[in-house]
């Protein structure tokens, strides 16, 4: 409920414990024309419940009471020791917010009114305007509207042009950020950014995406029309981890992996054996029992496979990582068990990130993997373009049998890429057992995968090695 009044003094009733005596708050607004009192009536035990309260403006150099304006759920803004918490006062996370939101001059005001869906982190506002004949404050409709939907606080509204940016989240994988402005007295939408995760696909659709990618779509005004163009990106690259320790308790190793998307790439250097230089890395994460694991495979420049890492990170302190390691692509050496720990070292920024547009194309091989086979991909990114705008690759996987050299499969597609790094086949170009099957590219590797994992060596599924 919201009212306004001009003069008196509301009684307020709190359901919640309450402290014996009310807290008053006093600050002048930005344009230091008036003085803004806050007044608790009953202040919760708890000081993270909302409670009643009254806004009084007065005109700042005579006192005069201009009105008065009641909200039911304001946060009382004070500390565990009773000190005043200014940002929780006025601002975008306070009690009142001033900002000139329709650019007429004038100050225009919010006040806190509640929680929004998500409690935790979304606050609601009323927005009032202020008359152009008088220093009174009238309740808005969209504005107030738009201070629901933002996440956090109240909008934000830029002094220099009076744009308005919002932002809504919803959970943990979709958000807007949206630009408005108040024009002849109406909110105008000027553009917006909506991102959105793409899921996996399930294993029986017509499709292949990896995790990790997001749909970013653009809105925006032209030729009076409003148009929004969905683009798909990514993956999303996670901060690197840097681990050191040893192996079989004394092969001294250091190592580091980069999440993006669905894969895993990193290096491995073996300090005090071999020529000491890092091996390239690339997996991905996977569930045995109750655990999660990340699967490192250890990759030579020509693709054979030397080594899998299987690690996972212990759940009480000291929080370190161990798992086994095993030479070769099949599994059949015998087990050497892993102790690491985190280890802060400098980033080698050249190695992290994305793959560069120029070094996507090439020959890319694994040789003599798990299921005893040699693929190689060639891949050409050509100049033309689809409809949508997108690039277009063309492709040959061939797979032979390691011992007899026999052509197990080839395929030859010329497909749209999704991004700059992701390409799908789908059916009816995707073998017809296997079914769709995407490649993403990463440096040094192009990763193709399936929906399901491979059970027999007609799946196109490996890690393939980028040749020079």
């Amino acid at each position: 409920m919201r009212t306004r009044l001009s003069g008196v003094l509301l009684s307020l009733t709190l359901a919640a414990p309450v402290m014996a005596e009310p807290r008053s708050f006093s600050v002048n607004d930005p344009s230091g024309q008036y003085l803004v009192e806050v007044l608790f009536p009953e202040v919760p035990q708890d000081l993270q419940s909302l409670a009643p309260a009254l806004i009084t403006l007065r005109d700042k150099g005579s006192l005069e009471i201009l009105q008065q304006l009641q909200t039911p759920d304001a946060q009382v803004p004070l500390d565990a020791q009773g000190k005043t918490l200014d940002w929780r006062l006025m601002g975008e996370n306070g009690v009142v917010y001033f900002a000139d939101i329709n650019q007429d001059g004038r100050q225009d005001l919010a006040i806190r009114n509640g929680n929004g869906a998500d409690k935790d982190f979304q606050s609601s506002y009323d927005v009032y305007l202020q008359d152009p004949q008088k220093p009174h404050w009238v309740l808005n409709g969209p504005l107030t509207a738009l201070a629901n939907e933002t996440f956090g606080g109240m909008f934000s509204v830029d002094p220099k042009d009076g744009i308005i940016h919002s932002q809504t989240d919803r959970g943990c994988c979709w958000t807007r950020a949206s630009r408005y402005q108040m024009r002849d007295g109406k909110l105008v939408k000027l553009s917006s950014y909506t991102q959105a995760e793409v899921p996996a696909t399930d294993d029986d659709a017509n499709n292949s995406m990896p995790s990790g990618y997001m749909l970013r779509t653009t809105g925006e005004w032209k030729d009076g029309q409003w148009l929004e163009t969905p683009r798909l990106e990514g993956p999303v690259n996670e901060d690197p981890e840097f681990l050191a320790g040893t192996l079989n308790g004394k092969i001294p190793v250091q190592l580091w992996y980069q999440q993006q998307g669905a894969v895993l790439m990193g290096e491995v250097r073996y300090t005090k054996s071999g020529s000491g230089k890092p091996i390239k890395l690339v997996g991905d994460q996977g569930e045995y029992g109750d655990q999660s694991f990340i699967y490192l495979h250890e990759y030579a420049d020509d693709g054979h496979q030397t080594g899998i890492w299987r690690i996972t990170r212990e759940t009480v302190e000291p929080y370190a990582y161990a798992g086994t390691w095993v030479s070769g692509a099949k599994g059949d050496q015998p087990e050497l068990q892993i102790q690491l720990h985190r280890q802060d070292r400098e980033p080698e920024y050249d190695k992290l990130g994305d793959v560069a547009r120029d070094q996507r194309e090439g020959h890319y091989q694994m040789r003599d993997d798990f299921l005893d086979r040699d693929g190689d991909l060639d891949l050409k990114i050509l100049p033309e373009r689809d409809a949508q705008g997108r690039e277009v690759a063309e492709l040959t996987v061939t797979l032979k049998d390691t011992g007899t050299d026999k052509v197990i499969i080839t395929t030859h597609q010329r497909v749209p890429m999704e991004t700059e790094n992701l390409i799908i086949v789908r059916a009816p170009q995707a073998p017809p057992r296997a079914g769709p099957y995407h490649i993403q590219l990463v440096k040094g590797f192009a990763v193709i995968e399936h929906n399901s994992a491979p059970d027999s060596q007609d799946y196109l599924t490996g890690f393939y090695r980028k040749q020079p």
